[in-house]
Formats: C-alpha cells, sequence, structure tokens
C-alpha cells in the first residue's frame, strides 16, 4: 500500500496553520532570548501567533542584551510521532523554536542565546514556572568578527515579518535541507572567539546543507549521464559493496556543488571600489580558489586532524574590511605554508554564506 505524502515543512510553518484551522486548546509559551545586538522594534507575526521585542534595556554582565519571544502552540491532539513518517520526513531536533533561533539568526547575523522559558500564567488556580538553560558564551573582542556585534539596520518591526513569509512560501521539498543550512550557520557564529576553525567547518556544512541541489554539467563531472553499471562492473560486487562504491562516487562531487552553488548564489556580495590595501581583498575572480582553500581545509581538518592556515585577525578597526591577512605564506615551527593554503577571516567567510543562504531563498 502507498503511503500518502508526509507535510514536510518547518514545524512552526505547520504550527500556524493548525492554528489557523484550529484555535481550541491553544498555549503559549514565552522565551527569554539574548544577543550581542541591540534589536529595537517589535514582531508581531500572524497576528500574535508569533511575537518578539526587547526585554531589557542594558546589557548584562556578559554585554548581551535580552528579548522576549513568545510563540502560540497548537493543542497536541495527535501522538508524538507520525506512524506515516518516511525515511525523507522532515525532522528538526529543536523544535519550532530551534527552527526560529536559527532563522533570526540568519536573518539577522548575529548570535542568538536561550536564557529561560516561561510555561503558565500565574492565577488562582495555575502558576507560572521557569527553566534556565546553560549555553557556552565567550565575550571576545568585536574586531574579531565585526558583523555579529553590529546594531545597524537590525530592527524586529521591519523587515522580519517578510523573511518569514518568504521562508513560509519556500518549496516545501527545500524545507529540511534550508532548515539544516540555518541551523549550521547559527552553531558557526557561536563559535567565534572560541574555535576558529569550526566556525569554517560549520559554514561549510550550512552550505552543503542545500548544494546538493544543484547540478553539475559535463565539464565539473564527467561520468554525469553514465549509468554506475557502466563504470564498473557491477557483477562482481556485492549489494553492500556495490552502496559503498556508490556512496564514494556521489561524496567526490560534494567539493564541486560547494564551489558552484556559492558562486552561482553569490551574485551582489562583491563590490567594485578601491582598496587602500588591495592585496587583502578577495576578487570575485578568485573565488573558487579561495573556495577550494577552504574545502581543503575543511576535509583535512575532519579527516586527517590537520591544522587550518587561518588570517590572523587584529584590533586596528580599519582592518576589519580587508577580507584577508597581508601575509603571503608563512613558516611556522618545521612547516612551510604556501599563501594559496591561508584561510580569509572568518567574517568574510560568514558573510558570503549568508548572502548565499538569502540569495538561494530569494531565488527558489
Amino acid at each position: 500500500m502507498t503511503q500518502p505524502n508526509n507535510d514536510n515543512r518547518m514545524s512552526w510553518i505547520r504550527n500556524i496553520d493548525k492554528l489557523k484551522n484550529d484555535d481550541s486548546g491553544s498555549y503559549y509559551c514565552e522565551y527569554e532570548i539574548a544577543s550581542e545586538c541591540y534589536i529595537p522594534g517589535v514582531l508581531n507575526y500572524q497576528d500574535g501567533m508569533i511575537r518578539s521585542s526587547f526585554l531589557t534595556i542594558k546589557k548584562d554582565r556578559n554585554g548581551l542584551h535580552h528579548y522576549n519571544l513568545k510563540i502560540k502552540y497548537a493543542a497536541i491532539t495527535d501522538p508524538s510521532f507520525n506512524i506515516r513518517a518516511t525515511p525523507k520526513g522532515y525532522y528538526f531536533k529543536d523544535g519550532i523554536l530551534g527552527e526560529l533561533l536559527s532563522i533570526f539568526s540568519v536573518y539577522f547575523q548575529c548570535r542568538i542565546y536561550l536564557i529561560a522559558s516561561y510555561f503558565g500564567e500565574l492565577t488562582d488556580t495555575n502558576i507560572k514556572t521557569k527553566t534556565e538553560f546553560n549555553f557556552i558564551y565567550e565575550p571576545c573582542n568585536a574586531h574579531i568578527h565585526p558583523p555579529i556585534f553590529s546594531s545597524r539596520n537590525k530592527n524586529f518591526a521591519k523587515g522580519l515579518s517578510d523573511f518569514l513569509d518568504s521562508v513560509k512560501s519556500l518549496d516545501a521539498r527545500y524545507h529540511q535541507q534550508f532548515a539544516l543550512a540555518c541551523y549550521h550557520y547559527a552553531k558557526a557564529l557561536k563559535e567565534i572567539g572560541i574555535d576558529s576553525e569550526m566556525v569554517f567547518v560549520k559554514l561549510v556544512s550550512s552550505i552543503e546543507a542545500l548544494s546538493e541541489f544543484i547540478e553539475l554539467d559535463e565539464n565539473d563531472d564527467l561520468l554525469k549521464g553514465k549509468k554506475f553499471e557502466d563504470i564498473v562492473n557491477a557483477n562482481v560486487l556485492s549489494v553492500d559493496e556495490k552502496d559503498e562504491l556508490k556512496r564514494v562516487f556521489d561524496v567526490r562531487k560534494s567539493r564541486k556543488k560547494f564551489i558552484r552553488f556559492i558562486e552561482r548564489h553569490s551574485k551582489g556580495f562583491f563590490k567594485g571600489g578601491r582598496y587602500r590595501a588591495i592585496h587583502a581583498k578577495i576578487k570575485k575572480a578568485n573565488l573558487p580558489k579561495i573556495l577550494d582553500a577552504i574545502y581543503s581545509a575543511r576535509s583535512s581538518y575532519l579527516h586527517s586532524g590537520e591544522p587550518m592556515h587561518l588570517s590572523q585577525p587584529t584590533i586596528d578597526s580599519y582592518r576589519w574590511r580587508w577580507d584577508t591577512d597581508p601575509t603571503l605564506g608563512m613558516i611556522i615551527d618545521n612547516r612551510r605554508i604556501s599563501a594559496s593554503k591561508k584561510l580569509p577571516y572568518t567574517y568574510f567567510f560568514d558573510s558570503l554564506v549568508r548572502h548565499c543562504l538569502l540569495q538561494f531563498l530569494k531565488n527558489a
């Protein structure tokens, strides 16, 4: 018997649709979240189903601004699992809250931390409960990664509702991968000031979540259009051996898809103009080489434990406009590292990845 298609849209979208169909038994949960950025305004999405605004006027001891996020949930009338679930069904481990915080992080290009959750209302017959959450936060100099500390053009009341509408209207076949891309992006930002190598690892994963939708041409994939059985003698292989070899064939294309995805969706990212230190700026023509170096460094880091050759940040305020430090290779201990192995500043790659995610959403 053929199973009916499941609704593979994000959970927060399905929740809104349920509320529109049946509002009885619904309830609210409030969350206290925080960020380095000051974000004014009030978000009122779908007639109060999602609301958010600032909660505190001053920064806390860690330098964080606090905000209130209120979500309306549909009553739980179905089992917590779907008996018609499929291997390709939608799943996001952090649920509706995690989806929204990841999406907010991409939209505002900032780090967002969950401080506490509040459930219920204080009445004669009910109490309001609070749950606090532990999180890893390492304050760092703003010059290490300026964009996530800037409050410029960030406002709950301007643009966020339209952005949520854009995500909501995204074709359902992209929802799982776009949610994962946002998740990896948000996780990458939280590694800033803690582990710069992991910033690159997670930003690459963010792009890889969506690059599966890229079709390579014959120049990138010499085996395009050929059947697996035409390439190898499948008769001498077991089923497990064939599956293993097919996975190897798919993985070999991941680097090219990563590069082509960013090339396709980076339109408008590179600006013209004259720079005082032109050798420290990355031009669009050099993008493929930079992306290849990033992907290679990520793979070597994960698969063989090789350290990455990172551009070293400085505290000079004007230098954050550079894309890479000006060194042309270096010698560390007994190792010579060529300039071609050097990776750009994390804020360059962060901004590039975010731009591509937004462009994907716009063009999908």
